[in-house]
């Protein structure tokens, strides 16, 4: 095999069109073969694995004439910096969703969202508001990290109060 192995973040476009990013590459239990762990990158979220060798593997010319394509699978090399960005920030929303969600102190709470400021989006914000069952109501960003603050705050406040 000539060609490089794909590596973690990297986006790679199949023959008929669609984008996916990778996640990783695996072992397969049952034969020990490496295999590519990829996610769409556009449109509903699935996960995918193929044997590292089929994707990798040249398109059959006389099975898919029409497509321009040597390859399976090729690396987008022109995947625009915005696009990645947006790629990159989703995954990195769902580290700090996870992280967020290993916090067991309001006060530590608090002290992440303004660390973490510039990173929020709104999907974290839902899932943080959820996981603390606090019902939204503001519509931007802004006001919905606002609306999560007041409310770890004052959390934070009454709840300290009680337990002493």
């Amino acid at each position: 095999m000539d060609r490089r192995i794909p590596k973690k973040g990297e986006i790679y476009r199949h023959f008929k069109g669609r984008k996916y990013k990778i996640l990783d590459i695996a072992v397969c239990t049952e034969t020990g073969e490496d295999m590519v762990i990829f996610e769409t990158a556009e449109g509903t979220r699935k996960v995918f694995a193929s044997f590292l060798e089929n994707f990798l593997s040249p398109l059959d010319a006389g099975k898919y004439p029409h497509t321009e394509q040597k390859y399976r699978f090729e690396l987008c090399r022109d995947t625009k910096s915005s696009e990645l960005l947006r790629l990159k920030r989703h995954g990195n929303t769902t580290s700090l969703i996870l992280e967020f969600l290993d916090l067991n102190d309001n006060e530590d709470r608090i002290q992440f969202l303004q660390k973490h400021q510039s990173e929020i989006d709104a999907r974290f914000l839902t899932a943080a508001s959820e996981s603390l069952e606090f019902t939204e109501n503001a519509e931007t960003v802004e006001e919905r990290y606002a609306a999560l603050m007041r409310f770890l705050k004052t959390k934070s406040r009454y709840e300290s109060r009680r337990l002493r």
